[in-house]
């Protein structure tokens, strides 16, 4: 079990690296189950587990954002009464793409693991 989550943190601290990038779960996930060596179900729990860790120290930086971009009059000012459904819709798109896309890298880090031993020779393609 504490390998299992060194290795979530690991995804978890590729995520948060390379957060600046579009689309950094799926590196942090298959980091993760790559470095587990399980089978898919298992790094798709590694892949989770990868997204949930590097789900809270984001929600650190979120939040406050959040609230800023709607006080700069973007998107549901916080005076409005539809604010709390508002919030409700962007944690939920937050967790699926933090979260969810870092599942599916867990599951793309196990096929890397499985299928590395390709031959790219030039010499075979003829």
């Amino acid at each position: 079990m504490r390998e299992t989550l060194a290795d979530a943190g690991t995804g978890a601290l590729v995520t948060i690296v390379l957060s600046f990038l579009p689309f950094s779960s799926i590196a942090g996930g298959a980091v993760a189950a790559h470095r587990d060596g399980g089978g898919y179900t298992r790094g798709l729990w590694v892949g989770t587990l990868a997204g949930v860790a590097a789900m809270l120290p984001l929600l650190v930086l979120f939040v406050p954002a959040l609230y800023i971009a709607g006080l700069l009059g973007f998107g549901i000012p916080p005076s409005a009464p539809a604010y709390d459904l508002f919030l409700g819709l962007v944690f939920g798109f937050f967790l699926a793409y933090t979260v969810g896309i870092s599942a599916v890298g867990g599951v793309c880090g196990v096929w890397v693991r499985r299928n590395r031993d390709w031959n790219l020779d030039p010499g075979r393609w003829r």
